[in-house]
């Protein structure tokens, strides 16, 4: 049997603290199991780890801490746009995005099959997994339960006997898919990065998607390391769930799996709004700083412009002085006294300020 799920009937997600034995575990459990739990965690680069007695609970909040660059970025995001009422924290992101839960278990309660048949299948299983999807759906804990009627042997809570010892195993594994913020708990999107698609031979719809394709790989994948022990898979149920409900209950579980559905492509989209929505907030801010560059500049330009015409000012002031001046002087150098020596030369003599003023006019006209 292989059965996967996140959520009760209820809406409800599955708790954790059943498979460490943490929680409220109901009077079923064996008073004298016939072989111990065991009890794996993974991190989130699936680095396992085997625990005697475990809080599964605390270790996957421990595990989701690895989706908290995304979730700060997100809520940064609603912040900006004061859409308050959609930022979540750390719990509220996992109960909105809970494990998925997968219970593998080898025979019945009538069938005395050995337990490391399903402790081989589930290890082997757990190993191929991680390295063909690892990347993109990462295993979170692992519990293989032998105390309970009809899965691990012992007696029950009246005093029977379960024949069965094969146990059974649960599994939570969540879908990661990258974002440019970091890691995000999506399985559309951690499927299509892992690039499994629908079967394209038939029209894509509720029976035929990536998660349809992906469930059938890796449950094929548990049965083929059961069989290779010489154990026969009955790949066709029986009794299928679905046909075990009320019509009322089945009605009911189709309209919480569409609304989960819809629920999933809002986020999507909303999400994907909201990437546009910064998009453009950052090319209105990049164009209002362009315009307050030009602005700055426009007022630069115009201080030049004006000082340049200062100058012109100037330098039309200093010809119609200056020029003047210089002529006068011109005329007093050609005028020639005694022995070559000019009138020029004779007044430069005789008085320094007039020399220090020619030769400022000199070094001014050269400028």
């Amino acid at each position: 049997m292989v059965h996967r799920g996140r959520r009760r009937r209820n809406g409800e997600a599955f708790n954790p603290r059943h498979n460490s034995r943490s929680g409220s575990i109901g009077n079923h459990i064996l008073a004298n199991p016939a072989r111990k739990n065991i009890y794996i965690t993974m991190d989130f680069d699936g680095k396992p780890t085997l625990h005697d007695e475990v809080d599964f609970e605390a270790h996957e909040k421990e595990f989701y801490e690895a989706f908290r660059p995304a979730l700060d970025a997100q809520n940064e995001r609603y912040r900006k746009k004061r859409n308050y009422d959609r930022i979540m924290s750390m719990r509220q992101y996992r109960q909105a995005h809970p494990p998925e839960e997968i219970i593998f278990q080898v025979g019945n309660k009538d069938q005395e099959i050995s337990p490391e048949v399903t402790q081989i299948a589930v290890a082997k299983w757990l190993d191929a997994v991680r390295e063909t999807y690892g990347t993109r759906y990462r295993i979170c804990s692992v519990a293989l339960h032998f105390d309970e009627p009809g899965s691990g042997g012992g007696l029950t809570s009246d005093g029977k006997v379960s024949k069965n010892l094969s146990g059974h195993a649960h599994v939570r594994g969540v879908f990661c898919a990258e974002s440019s913020d970091g890691w995000i708990v999506s399985e559309n999107k951690a499927l299509a990065q892992l690039g499994i698609t629908h079967d394209e031979s038939r029209p894509r719809g509720r029976y035929n998607n990536p998660k349809i394709t992906f469930t059938k790989e890796t449950r094929e994948l548990f049965n083929r390391f059961v069989e290779e022990q010489n154990i026969a898979v009955e790949t066709v149920p029986a009794n299928p769930g679905k046909h075990s409900m009320t019509k009322e209950e089945y009605i009911a579980e189709q309209l919480r799996e569409h609304q989960r559905e819809l629920q999933e492509a809002v986020e999507e989209l909303s999400n994907e709004c909201l990437e546009i929505q910064t998009e453009t907030a950052l090319e209105t801010q990049r164009r209002d700083q362009l315009a307050e560059e030009v602005v700055v500049l426009a007022k630069k330009k115009n201080f030049l412009e004006a000082t340049l015409r200062g100058l012109e000012k100037t330098v039309e002031y200093f010809k119609k002085t200056v020029l003047p001046i210089q002529k006068f002087f011109d005329k007093l150098a050609n005028i020639r006294l005694w022995k070559g020596h000019s009138a020029l030369d004779e007044l430069l003599d005789n008085d320094a300020p007039a020399y220090n003023a020619l030769k400022e006019l000199e070094e001014m006209d050269e400028r």
